[in-house]
């Protein structure tokens, strides 16, 4: 994603603004100070991605290597705010927030801090490190990052996006835990919700209290909402897991929401007060059984009627809000794109 006001910045130097159907994997790149950067917006930061070539080294590891440069990374960034980075050995991300005019010091910082690392730019592919020959270079657009390849490696590369598989099965990394806490206090809300409802809204209708219980039944839907987003609130990615939590737990939470609502709603109407009705067990069976000779006023008929159309708008809700977790449950490939690049 590029806003308005990052593409005009980034258009000052030099860069150009790649559009794409799905406009999250907009961005802008270009050649600057002799590497292949690319630019784009990560909700309210700013990403800056560097492409290079880290050339082996016998005497020393790659991930030693990489370590003291991220140390170095941290002393040339110490006034910006990194939210993120990640230093690989064909590129530097940088995550910021920052405003767009301080965008163009911050590359000139980067870029200035590889050239004293002697880290290789578009002289050489990132991949293989050979020379870029007589053939043009090859952009290879992974995600939203782009890559300076020699045109062997950039079929190569194309070649394993083509084979990868959609999916790999794998369910993302995901805390679980804390998701069941949060489909938990969702859960709590929506029983609440079925008790204000039926303790102040529903006696107001009076005689016509019992078909409008049968509109109350939509709780149901909203309750399994409260559920799901308050799982997905503390559970950033979801995983198989969230399938089994959120219809359980909406489930169990509507049964409870609809058998406290309906005592409530008993209590309000004969004249008890809360504290009192709760210390009489037999209001505490009303759902259960009934003694009442007029079929208006059968609490237990009325409460398993209302009841089994409450859990099935919240199984429905369940349905359409877990459907769209389908896709995101599995790590997907990345799109990969390659095009000609003239330097």
């Amino acid at each position: 994603m590029v806003s308005r006001s990052l593409q005009g910045a980034a258009e000052a130097l030099g860069f150009t603004y790649a559009e794409k159907q799905n406009s999250k994997q907009s961005h802008m790149y270009g050649v600057y100070g002799g590497y292949l950067i690319t630019l784009y917006d990560s909700g309210n930061h700013k990403t800056v991605f560097i492409n290079y070539y880290l050339a082996p080294n016998d005497a020393e590891d790659d991930s030693v290597r990489l370590l003291e440069l991220s140390e170095g990374f941290k002393s040339v960034t110490a006034e910006y705010s990194v939210a993120d980075y990640h230093m690989d050995v064909d590129g530097l991300s940088c995550t910021v927030s920052c405003e767009d005019e301080e965008l163009a010091p911050l590359v000139d910082k980067l870029v200035a801090f590889l050239q004293e690392e002697e880290l290789v730019g578009v002289t050489q592919c990132s991949c293989c490190g050979n020379k870029i020959g007589k053939r043009l270079p090859k952009k290879l657009t992974k995600g939203k990052n782009n890559f300076l390849l020699c045109e062997h490696c950039a079929l190569e590369k194309m070649e394993e996006a083509s084979k990868a598989p959609e999916s790999d099965g794998t369910p993302l990394p995901s805390k679980t835990g804390l998701g069941l806490l949060g489909a938990l206090a969702g859960g709590i809300i929506g029983i609440l919700a079925y008790f204000l409802v039926y303790y102040f809204i529903s006696p107001i209708f009076d005689d016509s209290a019992f078909e409008m219980s049968y509109v109350f039944s939509l709780l149901g839907f909203g309750a399994a909402f409260l559920v799901y987003r308050g799982f997905t609130l503390f559970c950033k990615e979801p995983c198989n897991s969230t399938y089994a939590i959120v219809a359980s737990v909406s489930l169990v939470c509507v049964a409870l929401g609809q058998y406290l609502g309906t005592f409530a709603e008993f209590a309000k109407l004969q004249g008890f007060s809360l504290g009192a009705a709760f210390k009489i067990p037999a209001m505490w069976l009303i759902h259960l059984r009934s003694t009442a000779t007029d079929a208006a006023f059968d609490y237990s008929a009325t409460f398993y009627k209302l009841l089994c159309f409450s859990l099935l708008f919240a199984l429905i809700g369940v349905i359409i809000f877990l459907m769209g977790l389908k896709d995101k449950a599995k790590a997907k490939k990345e799109e990969v794109e390659l095009e000609t690049l003239r330097i």
